[in-house]
């Protein structure tokens, strides 16, 4: 229970700050945060990383799906036989990737809106939302658990 209580709870975060983001920010308006190397900065990201596919959404919707159905099965599986581990880090990337692909069905997009201002300007372009740190986050967790 408390496993699917985390997904909920990162779920319920990363929407409430996109709504409060859509609502308050302007589209590509920078906003600094005092003293860190964070922008805020809203983004419609129509695509996956890096605007992977963002030119073909009824594809990026498919494989975001997709993606989400297999997730979703092997995590079943896991809550019944997972170690801790495991399973904290799957509820992570499972939390993560319904929010962004609720934004996906219901927005046609995902809202982005955390920019890390790095000296790699590649790097720099780059705008986050707490669901992607979820995910890589829980993807690094479950790597390590995987095989305790």
């Amino acid at each position: 229970m408390k496993y699917l209580l985390l997904v909920v709870s990162i779920f319920g975060l990363d929407e409430g700050i996109k709504q409060r983001v859509d609502k308050k920010e302007t589209l590509g308006k920078e906003k600094r945060v005092p003293k860190l190397p964070v922008v805020i900065e809203k983004y419609y990201n129509n695509g996956a990383a890096l605007n992977f596919l963002a030119k073909k959404p009824k594809i990026m919707l498919g494989l975001h799906s997709a993606c989400m159905a297999g997730l979703m099965a092997i995590y079943g599986f896991v809550l019944r036989r997972g170690n801790t581990g495991l399973k904290t880090g799957m509820s992570m990337m499972v939390g993560g990737g319904l929010s962004n692909l609720w934004d996906r069905i219901h927005k046609k997009h995902v809202v982005d809106y955390i920019r890390f201002d790095t000296p790699w300007k590649r790097f720099s372009r780059i705008v986050f939302n707490i669901s992607d740190f979820f995910i890589f986050i829980g993807a690094a967790v479950s790597m390590l658990f995987a095989y305790r």
